[in-house]
C-alpha cells in the first residue's frame, strides 16, 4: 500500500514514508529497534481496510442460544412439582429494556447447588422494561426447581437450551436474533522533525540489495516513532467516549481508538492468575476457547514475564509438528511468521501463535516498577469470519483482527508524509512531517481472553 507523498524527492533519499512502509529497509537503519510490530504484521498481510468515517462500525452475531441471570423468584409452595415465577436481572435485557433470552414453551435448565434442575416454560411477561418474568414448571414431578425457599434462584443462571409444545397448538412466539454492535474511531497520529540548515545536510548512507541510499539524520527516529506511536496505541488505547476536546483549538473532537487492552478488558474473556504460568494456565485457556468455539488458530501476546515462565514449562515438551501458519498469509508463511517474531506450539487442538513483544516490557511506558504488562498475554482469534451486516460482496467477510484507515480519492491518509523548507517557510530548516488516521477493529471479542497476573 503506497503512501501519499508531497515534495520532490530523489530517488537515492530514503523518505520517511518508506521506513515506515519498506520493512527491509528499516532493519538496515533501525539496529537499535525491534521492527516487529503488531502494526506491521497487520499491514503487511493485507489486514487493512478503508473507513469512510472517523466511526467505524461492525457487528457480530452473538450466542445462538440465549441465557439469563435470576433478579428474584417466588414460587406458592417451595416443594418438588411446583411452578416458579422468575424476574431476570437488568443486565439480561437489551434494546432499551424490551427483549430477553428465551420464550414460551422453552426447555430451561438452571443449577441449583451443582445439581442441574430442568424446566418448561408456561409463559412469559416481557410487559415490564428491564423486569421480564417466567413461569416456569419442573419436567418432572419429582424435581424441586423453586430452590426451596424465597428467592433461592437469585443470582443463578437459567439457560434455555431446547423446546417443547404441545401436539396441535400454534407455534411459539419468533425467536431473537439480532446482530451486536460494535465500534471503535480512527485517531490522528501527527509527529514532526525539524532539522536546521546545516543539520539537514548531514546524512548516513545504508545498502539495500546491492543499492546505496542515503537518509537524513535525525528524521529515521521521528519515522520510527510515528510507527510505534500507531503501535502503542492499538495496545493501550482507550476509545474516545465523546467527553476529550482540545480547549485551545475551538474545543474540536479529539478521537482516539480503544486498544487490545481495553476491548479485551470490556468485551473479552477475563483471566486472572495467582503465582507462575504453566500448564494448568493453558489448561484453564483452552476450556474457555473450547467453550466460546474459537477457531483452530490464536495469536497469543505476551508480556516478557508471562513468556519466560510459560516458555520454562511448556519447550520441549508440546507438539510443533505440522503447525498450521495459514494466517500468515500466502507464500512462505511459515517464513513470515518467523520474521514477525512468533513462535508457535500446539496445545489440545489449537495452535497459538505466540509472540513475546519488547513493548509490553518498555521502561518509559510498560516497563516501569508495577507495571502489570510484563505479566500479561492477549490471546486472539486468527481468522475470518462472517460479516452479518455486509454493505456489498467485498465485505462479506472480515478479519478477526484488522487496521482500519481513512482514504478517499483525493488523499491516503494511511501514512503521510510532506516536507518543507526555506522555500515556504522562509527559516534555513527542513520540517519532517508525518500523520496517520487509523483505528483498530477485532472482531469475535466473546473468543478473546486477556490473561493477567492477580
Amino acid at each position: 500500500m503506497p503512501a501519499s507523498i508531497e515534495g520532490s524527492l530523489d530517488s537515492a533519499y530514503v523518505a520517511p514514508n518508506t521506513f515506515l512502509m519498506k520493512r527491509d529497509i528499516r532493519k538496515k537503519i533501525f539496529k537499535r529497534y525491534k521492527e516487529e510490530t503488531l502494526f506491521d504484521w497487520a499491514v503487511f498481510t493485507n489486514r487493512t481496510v478503508v473507513t469512510d468515517n472517523e466511526r467505524f462500525n461492525w457487528h457480530e452475531l452473538g450466542y445462538l442460544y440465549g441465557y439469563a441471570q435470576v433478579q428474584s423468584s417466588s414460587a406458592i409452595a417451595y416443594t418438588a412439582g411446583t411452578k416458579v415465577t422468575i424476574v431476570l436481572t437488568a443486565d439480561s435485557h437489551t434494546e432499551n429494556g424490551t427483549k430477553s433470552a428465551g420464550k414460551d414453551w422453552d426447555e430451561v435448565q438452571l443449577v441449583i447447588n451443582g445439581t442441574p434442575v430442568r424446566g418448561w416454560v408456561q409463559s412469559k411477561d416481557p410487559s415490564t422494561p428491564y423486569a421480564h418474568s417466567y413461569v416456569i414448571k419442573p419436567i418432572r414431578q419429582i424435581d424441586n426447581i423453586t430452590g426451596g425457599s424465597l428467592n433461592a434462584l437469585a443470582n443463578l443462571y437459567v439457560a434455555f437450551y431446547s423446546s417443547a409444545k404441545a401436539d396441535g397448538t400454534d407455534q411459539p412466539t419468533s425467536m431473537i436474533r439480532k446482530p451486536d454492535l460494535y465500534y471503535n474511531y480512527t485517531k490522528i497520529v501527527g509527529t514532526q522533525f525539524v532539522a536546521d540548515g546545516s543539520e539537514s545536510a548531514n546524512k548516513a548512507e545504508v545498502e539495500v540489495d546491492g543499492k546505496p541510499f542515503y537518509y537524513l539524520q535525525g528524521v529515521e527516529d521521528a519515522a520510527n516513532k510515528h510507527n510505534l506511536d500507531i503501535n502503542f496505541a492499538f495496545i493501550l488505547g482507550e476509545r474516545w467516549d465523546g467527553s476529550l476536546t482540545d480547549d485551545n483549538n475551538a474545543a474540536k473532537p479529539v478521537r482516539t481508538t480503544a486498544g487490545i487492552d481495553s476491548m479485551l478488558r470490556d468485551y473479552g474473556n477475563p483471566f486472572p492468575y495467582s503465582g507462575t504460568p504453566d500448564y494448568s494456565t493453558l489448561t484453564g485457556i483452552e476450556k474457555i476457547l473450547s467453550r466460546e468455539r474459537a477457531p483452530d488458530q490464536l495469536m497469543m501476546i505476551n508480556g516478557v514475564n508471562f513468556d519466560i515462565s510459560l516458555d520454562t514449562v511448556i519447550k520441549g515438551k508440546l507438539d510443533y509438528n505440522g503447525m498450521n501458519y495459514s494466517a500468515f498469509g500466502t507464500g512462505d508463511a511459515k517464513q513470515r511468521a518467523v520474521d514477525f517474531g512468533f513462535d508457535s506450539f500446539r496445545f489440545s487442538k489449537r495452535t497459538y501463535h505466540k509472540n513475546v513483544q519488547d513493548f509490553m516490557n518498555y521502561l518509559p511506558i510498560t516497563g516501569f516498577s508495577g507495571s502489570p504488562y510484563p505479566d500479561m498475554s492477549f490471546l486472539l482469534p486468527i481468522d475470518r469470519v462472517a460479516n452479518p451486516a455486509p454493505t456489498g460482496d467485498a465485505d462479506r467477510e472480515m478479519d478477526t483482527i484488522c487496521v482500519r484507515y481513512k482514504e478517499n480519492d483525493k488523499q491516503n491518509r494511511y501514512v503521510k508524509h510532506w516536507t518543507r523548507d526555506v522555500t515556504i517557510t522562509n527559516k534555513d530548516q527542513i520540517e519532517f512531517n508525518h500523520l496517520s488516521e487509523v483505528g483498530l477493529q477485532l472482531a469475535m471479542l466473546n473468543q478473546t481472553i486477556r490473561v493477567y497476573a492477580q
